[in-house]
């Protein structure tokens, strides 16, 4: 099935790839480093993350809505 969004989902695919690793590597080196700065990091990376989900929840939303319009833009009106 081609999706008239799919270039949009594979973008918002890549987009939450990139934070679950950025997050994944981040709490990796939890052991190793235990400073302000990390801790100022960490925190950060958490805030990222929450944004993150919006962004790709509202992603996800904008391509149902597209899909949704070229159905019906696509139905035979007579």
């Amino acid at each position: 099935m081609t999706s008239n969004s799919s270039g949009l989902k594979q973008e918002i695919e890549s987009f939450k790839q990139f934070t679950c690793k950025l997050s994944d590597k981040i709490n990796s080196v939890d052991d190793l480093w235990r400073d302000n700065n990390y801790t100022s990091l960490q925190s950060q990376i958490g805030e990222l993350a929450k944004v993150s989900r919006t962004v790709i929840e509202n992603g996800e939303k904008a391509c149902s809505a597209t899909n949704g319009f070229f159905a019906v833009s696509n139905e035979d009106v007579r």
